[in-house]
């Protein structure tokens, strides 16, 4: 049966069939009203449909069309060719001095939309054949060991039901498991079943993506319960981004953490400690839920601990031989 959501998007994609930056924007649109993508999501995909229109402004022969007074840029299918990619990527490090990664996630959100294109049986040639998307390691570090642990004290010895208790029951999670700060926010969607979280990961929103069960440590599983008993939620008891940082940071000088505080790295320390203690990469690639392993070692940080240990193992083995 026709509804009337489908009738809107066949009618919106056939009428920007020829525009790919119309198409973008309706389908940003269209994924943020049906929940196929997160108000954070669709909010960093039409920044980047903003700057591909102010790119698609300084291309030569551009035309333009009159929308709400401004006069937008027509970027068609049959322009984005070969050199289309590298010239983004080149006007957005000169003008907008964007560093390498920002630049990485503006090109996964534009080829998000070209691939939701090909799927609509849009014909056009891949801007991104040629292009290598290229990141760098992230300047957050993983917590050191005995920094984890003085966290977990000092979160023993806070009070039930305080500000701090309950940012770290969340922040504490993220280091035992790993799951991205998205995931950790829905935490009361997902069924929990023994160790098994049930959950439908944040950034792999996809049409034909399935829910996931993921093992998480009992230690993880804990500070879940916790936060259930004390706080009256399914999940963790959520404060701003910008607030918990600030939070977190204060522990961190209380307790004469040196490295830097924050909610994201909690992710980082996970996929350093499951190294550490001699965790094998392929199985932690599928517990981050990436595709490539490439990314996945961006989050693992190798101290000069780790390489002493490997060495005394092999010492070891040498001398047993």
């Amino acid at each position: 049966m026709l509804t009337v959501d489908e009738f809107l998007r066949q009618y919106n994609t056939a009428a920007s069939g020829s525009d790919f930056l119309s198409y973008m924007e309706h389908r940003i649109e269209e994924r943020g009203r049906r929940g196929q993508i997160t108000e954070c999501t669709r909010i960093k995909h039409v920044t980047t449909w903003r700057k591909v229109v102010e790119f698609a402004r300084t291309l030569p022969l551009n035309k333009a069309c009159l929308k709400d007074g401004a006069r937008i840029p027509v970027l068609p299918f049959s322009s984005l060719n070969h050199k289309f990619a590298g010239d983004f990527d080149a006007w957005l490090k000169k003008v907008h001095k964007s560093c390498t990664n920002t630049r990485s996630g503006r090109h996964r959100n534009v080829k998000a939309y070209l691939e939701l294109a090909r799927r609509d049986k849009i014909t056009f040639e891949d801007p991104y054949e040629y292009f290598v998307n290229t990141t760098v390691a992230g300047k957050w570090k993983a917590l050191q060991p005995d920094e984890l642990a003085a966290l977990e004290q000092y979160y023993a010895q806070t009070k039930p039901g305080s500000t701090h208790r309950r940012m770290l029951q969340k922040f504490l999670f993220s280091c035992n498991c790993g799951l991205r700060l998205g995931d950790l926010k829905r935490m009361g969607e997902t069924k929990v079943v023994g160790q098994l979280v049930e959950l439908k990961v944040h950034k792999t929103y996809r049409y034909d993506e399935k829910e996931l069960m993921l093992p998480i440590t009992k230690k993880a599983l804990r500070y879940l319960e916790d936060s259930r008993a004390e706080n009256e939620t399914d999940g963790f008891f959520l404060y701003t981004d910008q607030y918990t940082n600030r939070a977190l940071q204060k522990i961190a000088d209380w307790l004469g953490i040196k490295t830097k505080l924050h909610h994201h790295i909690g992710r980082e320390t996970f996929a350093t400690e499951f190294i550490r203690r001699g965790g094998k990469v392929e199985v932690l690639q599928k517990l981050m839920g990436h595709k490539k392993l490439s990314m996945t070692m961006k989050y693992v940080h190798v101290d000069e601990a780790m390489k002493q240990a490997e060495i005394d193992r092999l010492d070891a083995l040498d001398e047993a031989a």
